[in-house]
């Protein structure tokens, strides 16, 4: 394993560490009303957490071995490119169309494009993954999605 590894790798140890640190100053709060630390403290957690098992897999489960090509050997260009630009025309279309049109249609692109699916499979997902979140965000949390220019002038 090169040195940059470990050396990045205790650095996000260092920065989980700091971040928890200085979360836990700014105060956690309590489960009914958590404080302004507590996501940044969580965040800290996960970020310790992840540093640690990569600090195993590092020293002990995967010792050195010889690297493969470099960093962007492999990368397929086409869909990193078809990826950008759908997340572009996502945030454009958003408030045009609504969150519930887009993001069907975002989804259902994405599953063509990264991994082709069935239609069938693709549909399910699609409506399963709209339907959900708008049943945690929608209706349990009460957040507001944008509705687009066609819901809110009662076209459809």
């Amino acid at each position: 394993m090169a040195l940059y590894e470990k050396a990045f790798t205790f650095i996000w140890l260092f920065l989980g560490i700091a971040l928890g640190w200085m979360s836990y100053r700014v105060g956690l709060g309590d489960a009914g009303s958590p404080g302004p630390g507590f996501i940044p403290f969580l965040t800290g957690c996960l970020l310790v957490f992840l540093a640690f098992l990569h600090l195993l897999q590092t020293f002990f489960l995967a010792p050195d071995r010889p690297r493969r090509g470099g960093f962007w050997e492999g990368v397929r260009w086409d869909k990193l490119i078809f990826v950008v630009g759908a997340l572009l025309a996502y945030i454009l279309l958003l408030p045009v169309m609504g969150y519930f049109l887009v993001t069907f249609l975002f989804l259902l692109f994405l599953g063509k494009i990264l991994e082709p699916q069935s239609w069938k499979t693709l549909l399910i997902i699609s409506i399963l993954t709209v339907g959900l979140s708008y049943l945690v965000f929608g209706y349990w949390l009460q957040c507001q999605f944008p509705l687009g220019y066609l819901l809110e002038s009662r076209i459809f």
